[in-house]
């Protein structure tokens, strides 16, 4: 059995063969907190613009790699003898490749290049990945339901539930597509671990691929993701001043630092602006709170109304007020920068459902002329208008701390799953609690 550090050089050394890099003087470092991360070696230092990791898109794998090349994508052929082709990495049927949503085809590819085993081209990226036998202390929707009670009355109860329903449905319906061959081998276990490693270390194809590539593929580029072998190695800081970028003639994609490292420094990679919600689905893991940084919000679903122009059906409150240096993630999302200049009421709630809110209260009023975001997050608007907006907050966050309140876990944690899910109830409920405390003031 080889050990971490064996599998991550021959990583290294395939991605080397490809004409990629990690820079000589990061290191890929193994811990069990971190796992596995890229580290500063003794002596060295990284620098602004210095490049962290080349990676040949040739190394990369998704939904793309299914349909290269494929003569079961042009034209309708007989299946293989067996669902795993070992001569050939384009052995889905048409019907398959056509029909099924790009990226289920490609979870489906990572199922296919893991059963190759070390006859899969992937084989050096594969075996360093988690593997399915660890699913269970991976992302919240596959967990045991045990741990996942834990989460109940939160935001990302709801998600996991709606995320299992999705997993279960797009299976179901990718088998009906496949012969009867497959479903020995391209298991519903195999399926989520592929759905794990996708939705944790996966990139945006917009953001990765050279714009001369869109014209080719025959869908929408952002309707399945790329995973990129060396580069998912890079843990999460949204602090973390990177830059992404593809050379179109050299076929490269590299990683790029904009600030400086120094020896023993853990390098990150930088995924977005992504709340501790988003995180914890997407990823595993949250950011904890600190004076500098924290990372909880609670997410607040609305109906989208596109008659009135309203596309975001999702808002934040914020443990901090979004003024606060602290709430990096929060302020990224404003509308308005003038947003933060609002009244006290209003400083852990998004613009956005303000917004939201006096349009609906005031819809149907004849009296109220268009006002605009500035006006009303500083409350120039009329008292009732204000005192009904403040009130239906109040109400709506009240119902969310209640329904936190009354599913309290009923026994203690006793895992890493359970302990995480504690943490992130106790950080949802102290938003929500910070953020009534302030609405209470608009009454004083």
């Amino acid at each position: 059995m080889a050990t971490a550090a064996e599998r991550y050089d021959a990583l290294l050394r395939w991605v080397e063969e490809g004409g990629g890099n990690l820079n000589s003087a990061v290191e890929i470092y193994h811990d069990e907190v971190t796992k596995g991360s890229f580290r500063v070696r003794d002596s060295c230092a990284i620098g602004v613009d210095d490049t962290v990791v080349t990676l040949p898109l040739s190394k990369t794998l998704s939904y793309l790699n299914a349909i290269d090349d494929s003569p079961n994508f042009a034209a309708s052929s007989p299946p293989p003898q067996s669902a795993l082709d070992r001569g050939s990495s384009a052995c889905f049927p048409a019907e398959f490749l056509k029909d099924a949503p790009p990226h289920v085809v490609g979870r489906f590819f990572l199922i296919q290049q893991y059963l190759l085993g070390s006859e899969s081209r992937w084989w050096p990226y594969i075996r360093t990945l988690p593997q399915p036998e660890h699913l269970s202390s991976s992302l919240p929707a596959l967990w045991p339901a045990e741990d996942v009670e834990f989460l109940q009355g939160t935001n990302a109860f709801v998600a996991v539930e709606d995320i299992k329903s999705t997993l279960k449905r797009e299976y179901k319906e990718a088998l009906k597509l496949l012969p009867e061959s497959y479903r020995l081998e391209y298991t519903r276990l195999l399926y989520h671990w592929a759905y794990s490693i996708f939705t944790s270390r996966s990139f945006r194809p917009s953001l990765i691929l050279p714009s001369g590539m869109a014209p080719s593929v025959p869908c929408d580029l952002d309707d399945f993701s790329i995973l990129l072998p060396l580069y998912d190695i890079g843990n999460h800081s949204p602090l973390a001043k990177i830059a992404w970028a593809t050379d179109e003639k050299t076929q490269l994609c590299m990683l790029r630092s904009r600030q400086t490292y120094s020896a023993g420094q853990q390098v990150f990679n930088n995924y977005g602006m992504k709340t501790n919600a988003e995180l914890l689905l997407g990823y595993g893991f949250t950011l904890p709170e600190d004076e500098t940084l924290h990372n909880d919000y609670v997410h607040i679903r609305t109906k989208a109304d596109l008659e009135a122009g309203d596309l975001t059906s999702t808002h934040l409150v914020s443990l901090r007020p979004f003024v606060h240096p602290s709430s990096f993630v929060g302020r990224s999302k404003l509308l308005s920068a003038d947003s933060m200049s609002c009244l006290p009421c209003f400083s852990h709630i998004q613009d956005s459902l303000i917004s939201v809110l006096y349009e609906a209260i005031t819809r149907a009023s004849e009296e109220t002329g268009p006002v605009s975001l500035a006006h009303i997050m500083r409350g120039d608007i009329p008292e009732e208008v204000l005192t009904r907006i403040v009130d239906s907050l109040g109400s709506k966050l009240s119902i969310d701390l209640n329904e936190i309140e009354v599913n309290d876990p009923e026994y203690e944690a006793v895992n890493r799953n359970q302990q995480l899910a504690v943490q992130y109830r106790e950080q949802c409920q102290k938003v929500l609690r910070n953020a009534l405390r302030s609405l209470m003031a608009a009454d004083d």
